[in-house]
């Protein structure tokens, strides 16, 4: 079995699905990338192997949250611990790694809720990206700037026609 990351062309899949589908299942990730090149790739995995990721989220978060509720003081264990699994924390200042964290774990449950990761992905770009801004003096400089200017309400965008 391979651990390495198994990719093929959509198109293999289409012309032959059984030998793909048998590479996919010969990775340790039962799961496969497929490139597409009109669209955004897809992933291919087996719906045990995609129901294992959700059951893993879901305790994981269940942990966590009952952590954070048994004991007020595992919040500042998880804040110190936190840049550990997100480096780019440390450019944070101290309230907003504990923010994050809240974010994080208010976010992990309600999309276990939900069956899917897509909030939680988005919570860490919004996060990493203001990391990004405390971490450059300048950008952070230029955003946190008053403006001597007010350039009035902003005009609802128009409806486009799609």
């Amino acid at each position: 079995m391979t651990t390495q990351a198994v990719e093929a062309n959509f198109s293999e899949l289409i012309n032959k699905p059984k030998d793909t589908v048998a590479r996919m299942q010969g990775s340790l990730r039962k799961g496969m990338r497929l490139h597409r090149r009109d669209d955004e790739d897809l992933y291919l995995t087996t719906a045990a192997r995609a129901e294992e990721v959700t059951q893993v989220v879901d305790s994981t978060t269940r942990m966590f949250v009952a952590l954070l509720k048994e004991d007020p003081a595992a919040a500042d264990l998880l804040t110190r611990v936190f840049p550990e699994a997100f480096p780019w924390v440390r450019f944070l200042p101290p309230m907003d790694v504990r923010r994050f964290l809240v974010d994080f774990i208010e976010t992990a449950r309600a999309s276990a809720d939900l069956g899917t990761v897509s909030p939680i992905a988005q919570l860490i770009t919004e996060w990493r990206h203001t990391a990004e801004i405390y971490a450059d003096p300048d950008l952070y400089k230029a955003l946190t700037a008053e403006g001597d200017e007010d350039f009035g309400d902003v005009p609802e965008p128009k409806a486009t026609d799609e």
